[in-house]
């Protein structure tokens, strides 16, 4: 791995990603905090929640941007744009509803640019790398920092607060996100250069193809791949479970008293997930670890909900945390390494829409959920919506059968040999 750092480029994507995790960690954990603590509703705390994921719904009509420009340009607008918004937070604070729903609107918008970073992050690693071999070995290594990033954001968080306040935490964040920015633009004269081909190449079908039919250019990809068309429901399905578990843990860091126990659940998930994203290394990579991921992964979540004592419930939750860092490690590289360069802007973004759009739902759900049962008990409803996903594609022969191609097969595949494994598998 250490063998990826040698390319200047690589070295400056997994920086500027790492400023803006450390960014967003901060961000969310305060964001969420500042609302538990002022309206002491867990309902309240879901509208925030929806308000950050509801522009997950509109990220794929900004595919077709990503696949026309510079992605690395792009993720510095999207990361400018942030920060100016994110700064303008603390200046509403205040005791008044008004001014909460305020905060609401920034924090959408804030949202809606965030969806044009994902996107272009993803285009971004199979143009830097390129054998499936190592795009495994790339996103074993971002997701393993990220999570070591996440452990760091959500302990600085919460010590942040503790420390200069919540208004100064804000700051953090955008300061971050600006610095984050400005490395992206250096990459960008980098991967011009590199790229400069493969521009001019797809220049003049960008110049007489419509918007639209370039939006279905990459639906049309999504719904005839096997692997993405078999999938996406239960990315779907988990998403929506997985945003009921969000909403929860801000209630339970109040009732403890301090946004540390908030930080500290975070920072256990996301152990885990590090832990998870490097043993993929040594596993077998395939549909069938995937589908056992699943299930243990809701098997994890239903444990939390049962566990009486704090350190039981950060057990459970860094057990959840492994099982869902091995399978976001497969799912994304399969989806980069299946998905042409031309249209990779355009399928993240739809995916990302599709998989994302169940998040906000989730979230109002839980919300109301939480005004009727018990906590605990809303629990439960999102580990069976997980452990049902993964008993289904336990039982779905084609999703057992994925397997990752190497990039042996790419070669032969591309020398008009031999399909790869996983188009061999599934067409």
């Amino acid at each position: 791995m250490i063998q990826l750092f040698k390319d200047s480029r690589f070295t400056r994507f997994f920086i500027s990603r790492t400023s803006a995790n450390i960014a967003d960690s901060i961000y969310s954990i305060v964001l969420l905090y500042f609302v538990q603590k002022s309206t002491s509703s867990v309902s309240f705390t879901s509208f925030t929640f929806t308000a950050i994921s509801a522009a997950s719904i509109f990220s794929f009509l900004l595919g077709p941007l990503v696949d026309r420009y510079s992605p690395s340009l792009l993720a510095s607008i999207s990361l400018f744009a942030q920060a100016i918004l994110i700064m303008l937070v603390p200046f509403l604070i205040g005791d008044q509803y008004s001014s909460l729903i305020m905060i609401l609107v920034l924090v959408f918008v804030a949202s809606c640019f965030s969806m044009l970073f994902y996107p272009a992050n993803n285009k971004m690693l199979p143009m830097l790398i390129r054998s499936p071999d190592r795009i495994v070995q790339a996103n074993s290594m971002v997701a393993s920092s990220d999570q070591i990033v996440n452990i760091g954001g959500y302990l600085l968080g919460a010590s942040v607060i503790l420390l200069v306040g919540m208004e100064n935490t804000f700051f953090l964040a955008s300061g971050l996100l600006l610095l984050s920015g400005f490395i992206y633009i250096q990459l960008k004269r980098q991967l011009d250069k590199s790229n400069i081909s493969e521009v001019q190449e797809h220049e003049p079908q960008k110049q007489v193809s419509s918007y639209f039919a370039e939006l279905k250019e990459g639906y049309t990809f999504v719904i005839r791949n096997a692997f993405l068309k078999v999938m996406l429901p239960f990315y779907a399905l988990t998403n929506f479970a997985m945003s009921i578990l969000i909403i929860t843990v801000p209630a339970l860091a109040v009732s403890y008293g301090s946004p540390i126990y908030y930080s500290l659940l975070y920072i256990a998930f996301f152990a885990g997930i590090f832990a998870g994203s490097g043993l993929i290394n040594i596993m077998k990579k395939n549909g069938l670890v995937i589908a056992l991921s699943w299930i243990l992964m809701g098997v994890s979540l239903y444990l939390f909900a049962i566990a009486p004592v704090l350190w039981m419930k950060l057990s459970a939750v860094l057990m959840m945390g492994v099982f869902t860092g091995i399978i976001n490690v497969l799912q994304t590289s399969m989806i980069q390494i299946i998905t042409p360069t031309e249209l990779m802007g355009r399928v993240m973004a739809f995916l990302h829409t599709l998989s994302n759009a169940a998040l906000p739902l989730g979230a109002l759900v839980g919300g109301m959920l939480s005004l009727r049962f018990p906590l605990e008990s809303v629990l439960y409803i999102s580990a069976m919506i997980i452990v049902g996903c993964g008993i289904i594609l336990l039982f779905i022969r084609s999703v057992r059968q994925f397997q990752m191609p190497s990039e042996k097969e790419q070669k032969e595949s591309a020398a008009g040999i031999k399909e790869p494994a996983i188009v061999e598998k599934l067409i």
